[in-house]
């Protein structure tokens, strides 16, 4: 696995302190999906001065590159994953987090009714219950112990 600054320099991009952070924070965390906001506040302790702006302008960047996915969500919101391999998505209906998924069979599936099309990219999104929420649900609940003086 290339490391943060290793991908960077490997797409001719200018190395920063702030793309180097954003970036290793994917690379650490591979398969996790996060909002801009939410990649800004895990680096606001060791980077007080990270921008909004500047994160927003980086991951832009790096979905430009091809680095890192944007992923919109059913509320309108974007989440940004990384993207170093083709991979499709799960997203728990209970928990709402996503999952990177590989599909096997996709290269059956044919479009019926367009013709002349060309087709880029192809991303699926398998939506359902993943299996920690699964195993929640089928968890006793358990009372908690009755309060004795």
């Amino acid at each position: 696995m290339l490391t943060a600054e290793e991908l960077i320099r490997s797409r001719r991009m200018r190395l920063t302190p702030q793309r180097r952070a954003v970036l290793a924070l994917f690379l650490d965390q591979p398969g996790k999906h996060w909002s801009a906001d939410h990649v800004r506040d895990q680096l606001l302790p060791s980077m007080p001065e990270l921008a909004r702006g500047t994160t927003y302008k980086t991951l832009n960047e790096f979905v430009r590159q091809g680095i890192l996915e944007e992923l919109a969500t059913v509320d309108g919101s974007l989440l940004y994953g990384l993207r170093l391999e083709p991979h499709h998505h799960f997203f728990c209906e209970s928990c709402r987090n996503w999952y990177d998924v590989t599909a096997r069979g996709l290269e059956q599936l044919r479009l019926d009714g367009l013709t002349n099309h060309l087709v880029e990219s192809v991303d699926i999104t398998f939506r359902g219950v993943c299996a920690h929420c699964q195993a929640d649900q089928k968890a006793p609940h358990q009372t908690p112990p009755a309060h004795t003086p």
